[in-house]
């Protein structure tokens, strides 16, 4: 059976950088060897835009992100085209639908810790696509469950 693969919003990130005890770590760190991490360039240049301006003097959270990319194996997309962005922000906020996008177009799972994504035309749009829309926490008990 092929592995599902999730695509990880850059909260799960910024999350992870900033706690290695937290779920968000937990998932980069021990499922890449049941699930396919993807994410896209949009989501990396909104960790430095974060990382830029609200951690500016801890340089060492960029080491982590390059430690997190690899360990995790994630794959970095290229952004969607502008125009499945048009569609979508009819029901998110613009900043969010490159995210949105990238995890219709290419996965099983969208890992958020952002609560815009688990309004109610996002989750029937999900459901339309076949996508499922998770918080970390949520995610790890599921794979928790399939043992």
């Amino acid at each position: 059976m092929d592995k599902p693969s999730a695509f990880i919003d850059s909260s799960v990130f910024i999350a992870a950088l900033l706690s290695d005890s937290g779920g968000s770590f937990y998932i980069l760190n021990n499922f890449a060897d049941k699930v396919i991490f993807k994410t896209n360039n949009y989501v990396l240049d909104e960790i430095n835009g974060v990382l830029n301006e609200k951690f500016s003097e801890q340089n060492n959270l960029y080491s982590t992100l390059f430690l997190l990319l690899s360990v995790a194996k994630i794959l970095v997309l290229s952004n969607p085209p502008k125009s499945s962005l048009a569609k979508l922000a009819k029901i998110i906020s613009k900043k969010d639908t490159p995210i949105l996008a990238g995890a219709i177009e290419h996965c099983d799972y969208l890992i958020t810790l952002d609560n815009e994504f688990f309004n109610e035309q996002v989750a029937d749009m999900a459901k339309l696509k076949n996508l499922q829309i998770f918080k970390p926490k949520d995610f790890i008990q599921l794979f928790r469950n399939e043992k």
